[in-house]
C-alpha cells in the first residue's frame, strides 16, 4: 500500500480517483435507481401527521390557564410539613 502523503502515493490516489459530473458514464448507467417503497412513505406521512397533533396538543395545553395550580401548591406544601 503506497501512503497518501507522499508525492507518488498521491499520484497515484488520483489516478484511482473516478469521479463523474452531469450525466452518469457508462459503468455506472446501469445502477438502477430506487424510488422509496409506498409502504415506507405511508409510515412516515403517518408519523409526521402524528408529531403535528402533539404538537397542536402541546402548544394548547401550554396556553391553557392553570386555575387550580395555587390549590395543588398548598396541598404540597402540607405534605412537605
Amino acid at each position: 500500500m503506497i501512503p497518501h502523503k507522499t508525492k507518488h502515493g498521491f499520484a497515484a490516489a488520483l489516478a484511482r480517483l473516478m469521479a463523474y459530473q452531469g450525466v452518469l458514464d457508462a459503468p455506472y448507467d446501469k445502477i438502477k435507481r430506487m424510488e422509496l417503497e409506498n409502504k415506507r412513505k405511508e409510515r412516515a406521512q403517518l408519523a409526521y401527521e402524528r408529531k403535528k397533533q402533539l404538537n397542536k396538543l402541546r402548544v394548547k395545553a401550554e396556553k391553557k390557564p392553570r386555575r387550580d395550580l395555587p390549590f395543588k401548591t398548598k396541598m404540597l406544601l402540607r405534605i412537605e410539613n
